[in-house]
């Protein structure tokens, strides 16, 4: 398994620092941003720890410095790490996910048993695994939505389409990557 500096590696030059504009067929645009903060959650570290010191900006720098690892994190709690893994394995598919997924308005109380408050799924089969990445609008007045859960499920799975079920299949006219800086001149 890759381990947790090379994840962080990925996440910085691939997908922080942009902006991820999809423009729906119903005008709807959904400008998504990576926050380096939200990578602990992304790759379900909380589920791991349950410490407030492992995720954050805080969980962010104790990746970088080395402190937080692989091992580190099985030591801690080996179900929990076990339970998250396909997360960690399969981070690196994100950038696919953003390029190739399929765009959903997500419905939480529609994917029975899912805690996740989430406003848009993008979600992607890649061979065997199913991608989806939870995305939260981060205010009314704002087009801009941060990710807040990647989950990955197998076909081997109970129930693979659990947070595509009923939920609303929205159409992508364009998607544009943008460097962040260009937004902000925008603005």
């Amino acid at each position: 398994m890759t381990d947790l500096q090379q994840l962080q590696q990925y996440y910085e030059q691939t997908l922080c620092d942009r902006i991820f504009q999809y423009t729906l067929t119903n005008g709807t645009v959904l400008q998504v941003i990576f926050y380096r903060e939200a990578l602990c959650h992304l790759l379900g570290i909380q589920h791991i720890t349950k410490n407030r010191r492992y995720i954050g900006k805080s969980g962010y720098e104790r990746i970088r410095s080395g402190e937080l690892t692989i091992k580190r994190l099985k030591s801690m709690n080996r179900a929990g790490f076990i339970s998250t893994k396909h997360r960690m394995e399969h981070f690196t598919l994100i950038g696919h996910l953003m390029e190739c997924g399929t765009v959903f308005r997500f419905y939480p109380e529609r994917a029975r048993g899912t805690r996740i408050q989430a406003t848009f799924l993008i979600r992607e089969k890649k061979h065997e695994l199913y991608l989806h990445l939870f995305l939260a609008r981060e205010s009314s007045k704002s087009d801009i939505y941060a990710p807040i859960s990647y989950i990955v499920i197998t076909e081997r799975d109970d129930n693979p389409n659990l947070y595509v079920a009923g939920q609303e299949h929205k159409k992508v006219l364009t998607l544009d990557i943008l460097p962040m800086k260009q937004q902000i001149e925008n603005k």
